[in-house]
């Protein structure tokens, strides 16, 4: 299968991120968390996305749940933080 050989990404919160279909004016974001959510039962944890933030053309500030999917990593956040 063609898609064993792919490397996994982890997006961490400070990353910069870019939609990976080719559109006009596609914004770079900023990773800010990852949104997760349980239907009836709170151990069932399931993934919904990654929340980004960015600025649209008239400096408005945008946020949306992408999945991993259709984002890419422009920039790695190498910063860890330290609790």
């Amino acid at each position: 299968m063609e898609n064993e050989n792919l490397e996994k990404i982890y997006f961490k919160p400070g990353d910069i991120v870019t939609v990976k279909q080719d559109i006009p004016n596609r914004p770079k974001m900023i990773v800010v968390c990852k949104v997760s959510s349980y239907l009836r039962d709170p151990k069932s944890n399931y993934f919904k996305g990654i929340k980004c933030r960015w600025f649209s053309d008239s400096k408005e500030l945008q946020e949306a749940i992408f999945n991993t999917k259709d984002i890419q990593l422009v920039w790695k956040n190498w910063i860890q933080n330290k609790e």
